[in-house]
């Protein structure tokens, strides 16, 4: 008769152990946002970095998607990788402005638990910076600057920076050092933290540059300069591009064959990778990712200088040099050529003389394209003795070659390593003196319309400019 009471307690006891055990695997399975990039309160942000929200499990996407707002909000598209959706603006994010990220509950888990409460955060958007290095007479650091600034900013404190690249969204810098000790690196340098990381380590006695990163950040291609194995004389350097797999545990590998000199690797917007291969005097292009991935066309070119891709990722812009049929003015005197700057379509293989008509006869290199890919800014000499300068100008024109635009005067200044601002709206370029060559190069920036401009560093070189 007395064992059913004490019975009752027992029962009580396992069903509310029961209830919390269920309320705590439910709470566990919950999903939670476990990371945001821009971290919240985060300052000086670049203008281009993509928003990227982790989850700890698969959501429902459209979920997610209908109650997620920006203020402000840029142009821009949505993907989602894994458990993490990432919004990458199409604009940058407005300079100087504070950004608030809101996520309402109610977002549900690919198995339909929601979201417990809102998420909110925020972020301040930093002004455009011009990036470059400094000194060009010495061992030379990154230093960055904005328009406004009372003075540089240097970034890298090392034994002498070769060479940089900016990451697709502006958000790091990836850059070629040598080192205490003597061994180059490729480091990744965050422009909104200051985080610095080993990306590759160059193999004692070689030569690493030209480093850059894929789109997604998975591949990391660069210059390696190491001893020749071939016949030609000791001690010569030969030229190849490397892959590396980042976080796939793997070394570096060649990117052609290995009796192939490599040179000058470079991404598109698509993850598509352009390099000069300098054995067949071609630029050659890889639209498969992967270390194994073969080059899929081949395009000849003489000159082998720089290109440019647009910001869509499907035409490259390179100049090439052509030389004028007919024989020469005296036997001590060479033929006569001129470089016009052709845009290739890489899917179809089309290549449009940006230019002007053959024959035409201009230096025409150094090509860069507007963000919006509707402009390129080039440096132009004439080469008809009429119109001859002893410096390049800084030009711009439509991207399909239309309505040219001289942007200088200078005929004693010669105008070169052209980039724009995020917006659009200005260019930034390195002068040379070319009547008194003793004096350093200048780093100057205009406005395209020519309302505003000026020097922003004596003795810089290389610049670039963060969004």
């Amino acid at each position: 008769m007395q064992l059913r009471p004490r019975r009752r307690p027992a029962l009580l006891f396992a069903v509310v152990g029961l209830g919390a055990g269920l309320l705590l695997a439910a709470l566990l399975s919950a999903p939670r946002v476990v990371a945001v990039s821009p971290a919240d309160q985060g300052t000086a942000v670049p203008g281009r970095t993509s928003l990227r929200i982790t989850f700890n499990r698969p959501m429902d996407r459209a979920s997610v998607e209908s109650r997620l707002t920006i203020d402000p909000r840029p142009t821009g598209t949505w993907r989602w990788d894994g458990a993490a959706i990432v919004f990458q603006p199409g604009d940058p994010w407005p300079a100087g402005g504070h950004v608030v990220v809101r996520l309402t509950a109610g977002s549900r888990s690919a198995r339909g638990l929601p979201l417990l409460g809102d998420r909110q955060w925020s972020f301040d958007v930093g002004e455009p910076q011009v990036i470059y290095l400094w000194p060009a007479d010495g061992s030379a650091d990154i230093y960055a600057r904005a328009l406004d600034s009372s003075g540089p900013l240097r970034l890298t404190n090392t034994d002498g920076v070769l060479d940089f690249s900016l990451t697709e969204d502006g958000s790091a810098i990836v850059y070629a050092a040598l080192m205490p000790g003597g061994q180059i690196e490729i480091r990744r340098r965050e422009t909104a933290t200051g985080a610095d990381v080993l990306l590759y380590a160059c193999p004692v006695g070689f030569v690493c540059r030209e480093g850059g990163l894929s789109p997604d950040g998975a591949w990391l291609a660069f210059e390696q300069q190491e001893p020749s194995a071939g016949s030609t004389p000791a001690g010569a350097l030969v030229t190849r591009v490397l892959l590396v797999g980042l976080g796939q545990g793997g070394g570096a590998v060649s990117i052609a064959a290995s009796d192939h000199a490599t040179s000058q690797p470079v991404w598109s917007a698509r993850g598509w990778l352009a390099y000069y291969d300098n054995t067949l005097q071609a630029y050659a292009f890889r639209t498969e990712p992967g270390a194994s991935a073969a080059a899929d066309r081949y395009v000849p070119n003489a000159l082998g200088d720089h290109g440019e891709w647009s910001p869509d990722g499907e035409t490259f812009v390179f100049p090439e040099m052509v030389f004028v049929v007919g024989p020469p003015a005296s036997d001590d005197e060479p033929p006569l050529f001129f470089s016009h700057l052709h845009r290739l379509d890489v899917r179809s293989g089309a290549i449009l003389d940006l230019s002007g008509e053959e024959g035409f006869l201009v230096e025409d290199t150094g090509p860069a394209y507007s963000p919006d890919g509707h402009w390129l800014a080039f440096s132009r000499k004439y080469l008809d003795p009429g119109r001859w300068t002893l410096g390049r100008q800084l030009w711009r024109m439509r991207s399909d070659g239309l309505t040219p635009q001289a942007l200088t005067d200078d005929p004693g200044f010669n105008h070169s390593g052209l980039a724009w601002s995020p917006d659009g709206q200005s260019l930034v370029y390195m002068r040379f003196d070319q009547i008194d060559m003793t004096r350093p190069a200048e780093i100057w920036w205009t406005a395209i319309d020519g309302s505003a401009g000026g020097q922003l560093a004596v003795g810089g070189y290389g610049p670039q400019w963060s969004p």
